[in-house]
C-alpha cells in the first residue's frame, strides 16, 4: 500500500469510504503524521452509520494490517448494518464539513475547546449514547462523558442508541 490514502469515493464491497478510513487508521497506527488524521468528522460520520467506535476500527486494522476484506469481515462480525443502509456520499459530506458546519465533540473536561458561537447548542451526554444527525449528511455517536457543539445552520436529530437510557444536559456556553 505504501502509505497512500485512497480517495473519498473508494468503496469496499459496496461500503462507502471504508478504504480511505482504513488507510487513515493504518497511518495513525504507524505514527505517520503526514497522512490525513484518523478520527476526523467524516470518519465519525461513517462510523456512526456503521454503529462502531474508533477503538474498534483501530483494533481491527492493527490485527488485520493491509487486509481490507478481513477488516470488513471483523466489522460484520460486530454486526454492522448492510451496505445499502450505511452508504453515503463521502465527498458531498466532506464538502459540507469544510464549510465549518459540523458537530464538534470533546471529553467533558475539555468543554472549553468547543468554542461555541452565537446560536450553537452545547450538550453533555450524562448517560447512554446519542446518535446525532446534522442535516442529511453528517452524523456522530456521542457517548456518556462527552460534550457536543451543535451548529444552528442545519437541522439536527438526537437518537438514543444504547441500552442505557439517554440523559442529556444542556450547557450554557461561557464567554
Amino acid at each position: 500500500m505504501g502509505g497512500k490514502v485512497r480517495d473519498y469515493s473508494a468503496e469496499l464491497d459496496g461500503y462507502a469510504y471504508l478504504p480511505r478510513m482504513f488507510d487513515k487508521a493504518r497511518a495513525k497506527l504507524a505514527g505517520n503524521a503526514d497522512a490525513p488524521p484518523f478520527g476526523c468528522p467524516l470518519d465519525h460520520s461513517c462510523m456512526a452509520r456503521l454503529r462502531v467506535y474508533p477503538e474498534q476500527v483501530l483494533a481491527l486494522v492493527r490485527t488485520c494490517g493491509d487486509d481490507d476484506e478481513a477488516i470488513l469481515a471483523g466489522l460484520q462480525e460486530i454486526g454492522i448494518p448492510s451496505r445499502e443502509e450505511t452508504w453515503f456520499d463521502a465527498r458531498a459530506t466532506e464538502d459540507e464539513l469544510i464549510t465549518g458546519v459540523y458537530l464538534k465533540v470533546r471529553p467533558r473536561e475539555l468543554v472549553d475547546e468547543l468554542k461555541p458561537r452565537e446560536g450553537h447548542q452545547v450538550l453533555a451526554i450524562e448517560a447512554g449514547e446519542a446518535k446525532i444527525t446534522l442535516g442529511d449528511k453528517q452524523m456522530r455517536i456521542v457517548r456518556a462523558g462527552e460534550v457536543v457543539r451543535i451548529p444552528p445552520e442545519l437541522p439536527h436529530t438526537i437518537e438514543s442508541v444504547s441500552d442505557v437510557p439517554l440523559r442529556v444536559e444542556r450547557i450554557q456556553p461561557r464567554g
